[in-house]
């Protein structure tokens, strides 16, 4: 069976053969299949591939990147983040105080406080302001010559007993009371217009004890509305005054008016004399009585003391006008440039004595003008210059030229007194008087005011040239700034060491 299988297959195969090959052979169609597939498997591997190699290159490049920002940042508010929050809540902080600027308000808190301290004292407050404006609005300055030589005005008469506000007069009992409360609630404030509310009471209890002084020195009834005897003799009363100027006396520039009140109230109790100690009455025009410096003089020059510098300043500058015209200055214990001048004996005190002896007298020169209505010193004779100046004797005064002590008012002093003697008799009558008893004084003590002063000015001349020049030049701008007599006299007398003539205005 199989041979006749055989057979057949080879006959097939001869008959193919003779009709020239017309069908493929099955063998070459298998390998074509297979390549083709082989082909189709490599193409769809390579695709594969390509897409797997797209799909982990993102991981790739996250990887090659580094760390996630996402973490950085969240690492980085994590540490900063108390930072932030101290800056933040400082911005808010500051904005805070911007709007609502406490300082405004402590100072319209303390203002409602002190207005309400004061309030049992309204109506006399209102009454002194009234008083300060109409006395600021009546008072003119006189027209003054501008030149140390020119004429002078006439020198208006002086009033002996201190100006007492009319506003003292309308106190009463009760409005005492109020004013004790309102010094005492004023103890705590320090600021805004505390001080100027604590002078007003001051000023009361000045006139108060002013007036009845006088009263009690010239024997006339009292004017006050209050009368102090029954007042102070109350117990509640005396104690609680007491016991309020003993603490006001510990501090404030108030010290020494609290102490005298004190003192005043106590000889009121006890019934002593409030009549001041009569000085002893000298005949001699040209004695001068110093007296022992007032208490309680500052120690050092600051923004506290130096009201209290200007008001004693201005009250010498009247104790001086007394003593050139009535003989003895009106309260010898305010003669505070004789304290200054000691205390330059002191080396550890020396500057700070000179500081205020020097703002001392500046402000008495300012003083003066307003008391005397001229530019001219009002001393007539040498021991007022020597007054003036804080020393008793020449001697002390040549020595603190000689220990270059002086201060350029002190130089000036000498100047002005130096350079009025050359004015004419007629302007010397303004300040030595009419008469024959005025002409004497006036040809005994010109002269000698005139030979004594350059004699000073020679000697500092020769220890401080330097201050000298500077005091000359400041008293030329303050006097004769157009054309400069002053300059030209003490360059003419003291550096050129001419002779003045002896007989005053040749």
């Amino acid at each position: 069976m199989r041979s006749g299988q055989a057979c057949r297959a080879s006959v097939a195969f001869t008959q193919m053969e003779g009709r020239g090959l017309r069908r493929p052979q099955p063998i070459l169609s298998c390998r074509v299949v297979g390549i083709l597939a082989c082909l189709a498997l490599l193409a769809a591997a390579t695709v594969t591939f390509a897409q797997g190699a797209q799909d982990d290159e993102p991981y790739d490049i996250l990887n090659r990147r580094g760390p996630d920002p996402v973490d950085q940042i969240t690492t980085a508010l994590h540490r900063w983040s108390k930072v932030f929050l101290i800056v933040g809540a400082a911005l808010l902080g500051v904005v805070a105080l911007k709007i609502i600027n406490p300082f405004e308000v402590y100072h319209r808190t303390s203002e409602k406080l002190l207005k309400r301290a004061v309030r049992g004292v309204d109506e006399l407050l209102k009454r002194i302001q009234e008083e300060a404006a109409t006395t600021t609005s009546e008072t003119k300055e006189p027209p003054m010559e501008a030149g140390v030589l020119a004429g002078m005005a006439e020198i208006a008469e002086f009033d002996q007993a201190e100006p007492v506000p009319a506003y003292v007069l309308t106190v009463n009992d009760l409005m005492l009371d109020k004013v004790r409360l309102t010094l005492k609630r004023l103890r705590r404030f320090q600021e805004g217009n505390a001080q100027r509310y604590r002078g007003y009471m001051f000023s009361v209890l000045e006139g108060i004890k002013t007036i009845a002084e006088q009263c009690a020195h010239s024997g006339v009834p009292s004017s006050l509305a209050v009368d102090v005897k029954d007042y102070f003799q109350d117990e509640h009363r005396y104690r609680a005054w007491t016991k309020l100027l003993r603490r006001l006396g510990r501090q404030g520039e108030h010290k020494e008016l609290a102490d005298s009140f004190s003192l005043f109230i106590r000889n009121v109790r006890e019934g002593r004399s409030l009549a001041p100690a009569e000085p002893g009455a000298s005949t001699d025009e040209t004695t001068v009585l110093t007296g022992p410096p007032a208490r309680q003089i500052p120690v050092a020059l600051n923004e506290g003391t130096l009201p209290a510098l200007q008001k004693a300043a201005a009250k010498e500058a009247a104790n001086l006008v007394s003593l050139v015209q009535a003989g003895r200055p009106l309260d010898p214990q305010r003669a505070w440039q004789f304290e200054f001048v000691q205390r330059q004996q002191q080396l550890r005190a020396r500057e700070e004595a000179k500081k205020m002896l020097r703002v001392f007298l500046s402000y008495e020169r300012q003083a003066l003008p307003r008391l005397t209505h001229t530019r001219m010193l009002p001393c007539r004779t040498w021991p007022h210059v020597l007054y003036l100046l804080g020393v008793e004797t020449d001697q002390t005064l040549v020595k603190r030229i000689d220990d270059r002590l002086l201060t350029i008012q002190e130089i000036i002093i000498l100047q002005k007194a130096f350079l009025q003697t050359f004015a004419k008799r007629g302007s010397l009558a303004q300040v030595y008087g009419q008469g024959q008893d005025a002409e004497l004084m006036m040809n005994l003590h010109v002269v000698q005011v005139r030979r004594q002063a350059l004699a000073m000015l020679r000697r500092c001349h020769e220890s401080e040239p330097h201050l000298l020049d500077r005091a000359t030049q400041e008293l030329d701008e303050q006097e004769t700034p157009q054309h400069h007599e002053v300059t030209r006299l003490i360059r003419h007398y003291i550096d050129e060491c001419h002779e003045p003539p002896d007989l005053p205005g040749a």
